[in-house]
């Protein structure tokens, strides 16, 4: 796999999901008829004054706002993921192959998926209810961004630091360093 063409495609789905996204019909809006006997179509979903906090605005049912949306997003959500783990994908590689960084990369790629997906599907369920259940002290949508989805890319960093020595930077690459830097040295000395 070339890695390098697989982030320019990434991007480039990631760019079609925004195009997609700003075309995307806004919901709820309404049809008001101005002065002169025009009519304009108003989008109720930009926020207005909260009743209670004037400084504060809201944006009305979650589920209605997001109808349209929301397939968008974690679509958008899943490229970004993968777009994260190519662009690390650049610093595994070596000689053109993966090693045994191969496999933790793709479980953990599918298991960042799914987490995203639990959020989304979390907050989809959250955006439709009256009352809303908290986990350990949060809406559950939160609680899966708070607890999932922030700290999971240090699976990602803890893969790293095991392979590291086994594949990323052996004795031997290390050895070769010493002698490069050796050659190097002298011949900077032979020049003065």
């Amino acid at each position: 796999m070339n890695v390098p063409w697989f982030i320019f495609f990434t991007l480039l789905v990631m760019c079609a999901l925004l195009g997609i996204a700003f075309v995307t019909p806004q919901v709820p809006s309404d049809d008001v008829t101005l002065e002169d006997g025009s009519t304009e179509r108003v989008v109720l979903s930009h926020g207005f004054e909260h009743d209670i906090f004037p400084s504060m605005e809201q944006g009305g049912p979650g589920a209605e706002r997001h109808a349209n949306t929301l397939w968008i997003a974690w679509a958008f959500a899943v490229v970004s993921i993968v777009f994260y783990v190519a662009c690390l994908l650049l610093g595994a590689g070596r000689h053109g192959k993966l090693g045994p960084t191969k496999v933790p990369f793709a479980v953990g790629t599918v298991i960042f998926i799914g987490i995203f997906t639990a959020m989304f599907l979390s907050y989809r369920t959250f955006s439709t209810q009256e009352t809303y259940e908290l986990f350990l002290g949060f809406p559950k949508p939160t609680a899966w961004m708070i607890y999932a989805v922030w700290p999971f890319p240090i699976s990602f960093l803890i893969l790293y630091y095991v392979t590291f020595d086994k594949w990323h930077f052996t004795d031997e690459d290390e050895q070769r360093l010493e002698e490069l830097i050796a050659n190097h040295s002298q011949s900077t000395s032979e020049e003065h």
